[in-house]
């Protein structure tokens, strides 16, 4: 499932993911030799007429999945839900359609053709899932970070997005934070904030440190509660973390090893660490 922070305060944005994937197995019943009478009219029940559904049994994959990625070098992009689309991860797609599409013009230019790219590569795996699918069914999510110019200045914004059926999107442009994925445990925090004032995140007066710090501390918050708690893992693994800035871009903080490999180090990469 993940989770996914994006963290907007006055002096830029910054993004973190999990790195933990789940999957699932079916679990299929059989009842051999079992001799079941109907109670009502006593007719027994053969195996062949006892039929138990399927059980999916959810279990946590892996704990190095890539949920954050760069975007132009300008733009951010995270993920939860469904890390596989046509046999291809979401990084492939992202570095696909960074591959195939000429800069877009801005933020929202990228919102619509990303949006557009996910909805034909769905297509391909569920052929008709825009008139059978549930209303509800949203097998991907997203934020897209980046700046927008509002009266001459430049204002952080995420874009919330829900891919499915029917697209959800949400515009967040102000001073704020914005979670996707498994939220339970970070809405429990912010539950208390809201009941005791003192205890509310003041994000206007957040460094970028504060910034970077906060959003590890909910995945990590998150991971450990789950790790002792009765349910499977969804999120856990190493945290990725990144800055975007309206005048130096995207800049890595912090994230796993084979993407220094893949992508390279900016030399900026550990300025923000603890």
């Amino acid at each position: 499932m993940s989770l996914i922070v994006s963290l907007r305060i006055p002096d830029g944005i910054v993004i973190a993911a999990d790195s933990m994937s789940t999957s699932h197995t079916i679990l299929k019943l059989v009842a051999p030799d079992i001799g079941i009478t109907c109670p009502n009219c006593n007719k027994k029940i053969t195996e062949q007429e006892l039929r138990v559904p399927p059980i999916f049994v959810p279990f946590s994959a892996s704990s190095y999945t890539q949920k954050l990625f760069s975007l132009y070098n300008k733009y951010a992009i995270s993920s939860f839900g469904e890390g596989i689309i046509n046999n291809r991860s979401i990084y492939f797609h992202v570095k696909h359609f960074e591959n195939i599409d000429s800069m877009p013009k801005d933020l929202e230019d990228i919102k619509n053709k990303f949006i557009n790219y996910l909805e034909n590569e769905l297509i391909v795996q569920y052929p008709k899932y825009k008139t059978e699918a549930p209303k509800e069914w949203h097998p991907i999510g997203f934020h897209i970070n980046g700046y927008e110019y509002i009266d001459n200045k430049p204002s952080g914004v995420t874009y919330e997005i829900f891919i499915g059926r029917e697209n959800i999107i949400h515009r967040r442009d102000i001073i704020g934070c914005t979670i996707g994925g498994d939220t339970k445990v970070v809405m429990k925090l912010w539950e208390i904030g809201k009941a005791d004032q003192r205890l509310i995140f003041k994000y206007r007066l957040f460094s970028l440190q504060d910034a970077v710090d906060l959003s590890e501390f909910l995945i990590n918050t998150t991971s450990t509660f789950q790790r002792f708690a009765n349910e499977v893992q969804t999120v856990g693994g190493e945290v990725d973390i990144a800055l975007l800035h309206p005048i130096s871009g995207f800049q890595w903080i912090k994230r796993k090893k084979l993407m220094e490999t893949l992508e390279g180090r900016n030399k900026n990469e550990s300025e923000y660490k603890s």
